[in-house]
């Protein structure tokens, strides 16, 4: 029976997905696939279509996970966004995810972890926003519920001649949380000074009370001032030494052994003070048990580990076979810590 209802769920997925696909985005996972394998188009799509039932594959899942290259053994142990997202309703209380959601409430719950000050616009005066810009050269402007890395600005405090003008303009965007900006460790910034290139560490704590740590990944930006996928980064993942395993990749596939901007070898890169950044992981998926599923974003500063947010839909990030050479996914890790 719980065969059947997987299968089920699974052409629901699919039914979702056809019906409200972007054809044109559909169309660029399939084509980079193509060129991967040099199948005809039509079969990636048809194979993309049967991936999405069979495995819980989105289409994007299928081009950054190499499906079209992979054998149906290989393709078993890879996680999915879909598998994640049910995952995260299985296991994380809805009720408590407002303190993931609205980036506020997190400030709130994780100040002391935060290692930086903030500032809720709404909840304060042009006063106070007059002193907190001359307390910081540069700050970011948060939409409290943006995700995806959008809603966010970064500015540099003496360009700002009007606070009153910069208050209301901040009301009106949603960009109402103001933070000091991230001085990132001499190290990270070697990479890619323009971007803080934070670490995405996804954990979960088990009924046992043991933190299990699946991916470690290490997120660079790439010609912007933001380090996410979705906006023009790249990323690699780590060891349990916090060393990059191989290339890192951004989102339409193209390997960088080294960074285009800076000329740093990205294989091989070691991460400044992971072990602070293990502990502050641990640290963090005890704070909230009822959300034991979590995707941490921390940076790394001078002197310690911070977080950045917490991610309870948190996407999944695993080695990409064609740049790594890995024919095999997390699934196997997830499902041994998990019990699933």
């Amino acid at each position: 029976m719980g065969a059947v209802n997987r299968l089920v769920r699974r052409a629901r997925f699919f039914v979702r997905r056809i019906t409200g696909f972007d054809k044109e985005r559909v169309l660029q996972f399939a084509r980079q696939s193509a060129r991967l394998s040099k199948a005809p188009l039509p079969w990636v799509i048809a194979d993309m279509a049967w991936c999405a039932v069979r495995y819980d594959a989105t289409f994007e899942n299928y081009s950054e996970y190499d499906f079209r290259i992979l054998k149906a053994r290989e393709r078993k142990t890879y996680m999915t966004d879909p598998r994640s997202f049910a995952l995260s309703r299985r296991f994380n209380d809805e009720s408590q995810r407002r303190i993931f959601d609205d980036k506020l409430v997190f400030a709130q719950r994780f100040g002391d972890e935060l290692g930086r000050d903030w500032l809720d616009v709404t909840a304060s005066d042009e006063a106070a926003l007059a002193a907190f810009l001359e307390a910081h050269k540069r700050v970011v402007t948060k939409t409290p519920g943006g995700v995806g890395g959008n809603g966010i600005t970064v500015r540099d405090t003496s360009e700002v001649t009007d606070v009153a003008a910069l208050r209301r303009a901040l009301l009106d965007s949603g960009e109402t949380l103001v933070e000091g900006a991230i001085e990132q460790h001499a190290d990270m910034a070697r990479l890619y000074p323009r971007s803080v290139n934070s670490l995405r560490v996804v954990t979960y704590l088990d009924p046992q009370g043991e933190v299990h740590v699946l991916a470690s990944v290490l997120k660079i930006g790439n010609g912007g001032v933001i380090d996410n996928f979705s906006n023009g980064g790249m990323y690699t993942m780590l060891d349990e030494r916090g060393r990059a395993l191989h290339a890192a990749a951004d989102e339409a596939g193209n390997p960088f052994d080294v960074h285009p901007a800076t000329g740093v070898e990205i294989t091989g890169f070691e991460v400044p003070l992971y072990d602070d950044v293990l502990a502050l992981a641990d640290r963090l998926a005890r704070r909230v048990p009822e959300l034991p599923y979590i995707g941490w974003d921390i940076a790394i500063t001078p002197e310690r580990a911070i977080v950045i947010e917490g991610n309870h839909n948190t996407g999944v990030f695993q080695s990409k076979p064609s740049i790594s050479g890995i024919r095999r996914g997390l699934l196997p890790v997830y499902r041994a810590a998990m019990g699933f």
